[in-house]
């Protein structure tokens, strides 16, 4: 129920991806050098900024959207070319379903003060995906940036001690359930990308690939 595949994405759309993170998390004033994380959900527009600082980038004052036509189709081109590569790494009956949220994650060591000050902060803690979402059936990462070269710290692993070093273009699925916990350990320097996403069995929990550059809170709507 463990699957890592290295090369996934060419480097072209690597540089894409970081690009769009980049754009993102300025447009919510979500500096790098502040440290801790970044979460940019491009799809539903909501950025969640360190001490759980949320703000919708499509709701936002200012008319200038940070992302355009070509951003959102290739968010949609990986996603959907993810989620054939889950059904491929897991074979299974009944169908499965994009869900959210989804988004590009950003951990920065930059800031050696950094403390984390909200729950939202402690990315590092042990968890299970399912325990925190119960729709969660299978969980994925691709990574977008390059252990020990872009960022310090920063380790995926399971609770048997096994590691997965992030690289680029690296992908890493797993089934969300508690055969699976892991941790991120603390980057410690530089800044870590990833795009995670999770999928579901139960259609309710589906979630459109709107990327209209409309803010969504639903599901389908």
């Amino acid at each position: 129920d463990r699957v890592v595949i290295d090369d996934w994405l060419p480097p072209a759309e690597i540089d894409a991806l970081r690009d769009i993170a980049r754009r993102g998390a300025a447009a919510a004033d979500a500096a790098a050098a502040a440290g801790g994380p970044t979460i940019i959900d491009i799809n539903s527009g909501f950025v969640m900024a360190p001490g759980a600082r949320l703000v919708n980038l499509y709701q936002a004052k200012s008319k200038r959207k940070p992302f355009g036509g070509e951003d959102y189709e290739l968010y949609r081109s990986v996603i959907r070319r993810l989620k054939a590569e889950v059904e491929a790494a897991f074979p299974r009956a009944s169908a499965l379903y994009f869900t959210a949220p989804t988004f590009l994650t950003r951990l920065s060591g930059e800031n050696a003060t950094w403390e984390a000050s909200e729950p939202h902060d402690e990315y590092y803690q042990w968890h299970v995906d399912r325990e925190n979402t119960p729709h969660y059936e299978f969980s994925g990462l691709l990574y977008l940036s390059d252990y020990d070269e872009d960022f310090e710290g920063g380790l995926f692993t399971y609770d048997d001690g096994s590691v997965v070093e992030p690289r680029r273009g690296r992908l890493n699925m797993f089934a969300s359930g508690a055969e699976n916990k892991h941790r991120v350990t603390q980057v410690t320097a530089g800044q870590r990308l990833t795009l995670s996403f999770w999928f579901a069995c139960d259609p309710a929990y589906e979630f459109r690939d709107f990327l209209d550059g409309q803010a969504h809170a639903r599901y389908r709507s």
